[in-house]
């Protein structure tokens, strides 16, 4: 299959934006900013995540578009998205259970379940959903689609691909009898959680997969993540001077989505290169998102430790690039000794194969933190 470096490096970006959300928003507990900033923080990290799910729908039907009404189809593809990402988030939950054990925090079995088995949970009665891995709360809505898209790979392509676009806006039409849509704070409850609009970026993804592909590999003028961030950027500049609040108004945070499906349009159709020293760093950091993503807390509360330790709490700006370095370099470690060859080790083991199932390539999905609430996760302090 064809790598897509493009689209790549707009998914390291898109993770990229997730983590100095979270750095600004830990540098605000302990340093003064203006609301703007931790606004801007917040709606970036938010942006990126939709980016993200566009993505994920993306890549489901490019790497398993040819797969609907195969036998086998549905079950090789869950084999390999299960391969892909619980190994990793596993492990991360575990570390963070080890970490609130240490500090002498308690540990709900039921709660611990729910959590590594996606089932979305309230932290507490009325409040939202998160998993213990706070940021991995958006793993639930993939597995949610992984399993919607299994279920249309069973029949044919248009029939398949009618019954999943149908469900997820089925799914949101019932939500929204319980919860306007006008209200995009977050939700708290399992109906409110599986019925989120949000889901209809998944769609929007599979939708930009079915552009033909006579379509695609377009030159364009400029280089089609420069493009695809250039309106990124402009977009969030005009929210922040017209509206400057959080939670997004319904309008505005449709827009934004708009925007964020142009943007990954554009990598999809654009010049795919990635030949440059520049472009080579970008599919490098798209490789290790997924790490990145999961693990980007702990080193930025590890990073906090370190800072504070050398320069006490000096409010310095230098810190959100110290904690975004931190993160990447951790994530680097992870991704190439611990991700790549649990990946490979289990792939090596399946016992069945899985003749003409395309293998997923470099750019599969990976889930980054949904950002409904105005605040982060706190991992436990290392």
């Amino acid at each position: 299959m064809n790598r897509l470096p493009a689209l790549q490096i707009l998914r390291g970006i898109a993770a990229s934006l997730v983590v100095l959300d979270h750095s600004i928003l830990r540098h605000a507990e302990w340093n003064d900013y203006p609301s703007v900033v931790t606004v801007a923080a917040q709606y970036s990290g938010t942006l990126g995540v939709a980016v993200f799910f566009v993505i994920s729908g993306y890549i489901m039907i490019h790497t398993a578009g040819s797969q609907f009404g195969q036998p086998g189809a549905a079950t090789a593809f869950l084999r390999k998205r299960i391969i892909r990402i619980v190994p990793l988030y596993w492990a991360a939950t575990m570390l963070e259970v080890a970490l609130r054990l240490r500090k002498g925090g308690a540990l709900d079995p039921q709660q611990l379940l729910a959590s590594l088995f996606f089932i979305p949970q309230s932290v507490e009665p009325g409040n939202y959903m998160r998993p213990l891995l706070g940021v991995g709360w958006t793993l639930n809505y993939e597995i949610f689609f992984y399993c919607m898209f299994a279920i249309a790979l069973f029949f044919k392509k248009p029939a398949g691909l009618v019954l999943l676009f149908s469900t997820l806006v089925g799914f949101v039409a019932l939500g929204a009898m319980s919860k306007s849509l006008t209200n995009t704070s977050q939700p708290y409850t399992l109906l409110g959680f599986w019925t989120d609009p949000i889901i209809l970026l998944f769609a929007a993804g599979v939708a930009v997969g079915l552009i033909p592909e006579a379509a695609r590999r377009q030159t364009t003028g400029i280089h089609p993540v420069v493009a695809a961030v250039g309106l990124l950027l402009a977009y969030a500049a005009v929210f922040l001077f017209a509206v400057g609040s959080y939670p997004i108004p319904l309008a505005w945070q449709a827009g934004g989505w708009v925007f964020c499906i142009l943007a990954v349009g554009l990598c999809v159709l654009g010049k795919q290169n990635g030949t440059s020293a520049t472009e080579k760093i970008g599919t490098q950091l798209g490789d290790i998102s997924y790490a990145l993503y999961l693990f980007h807390f702990f080193a930025i509360v590890a990073a906090e430790k370190i800072w504070w330790f050398l320069f006490g709490k000096n409010p310095s700006i230098l810190f959100i690039l110290a904690a975004y370095l931190t993160s990447v370099a951790a994530a680097y470690a992870i991704h190439h000794l611990i991700e790549v060859n649990v990946a490979r080790l289990l792939a090596a083991r399946s016992t069945r194969a899985e003749p003409g199932f395309r293998q997923a390539d470099t750019v599969s999905s990976d889930a980054i933190p949904h950002q409904h609430a105005p605040a982060p996760h706190r991992s436990a302090h290392l």
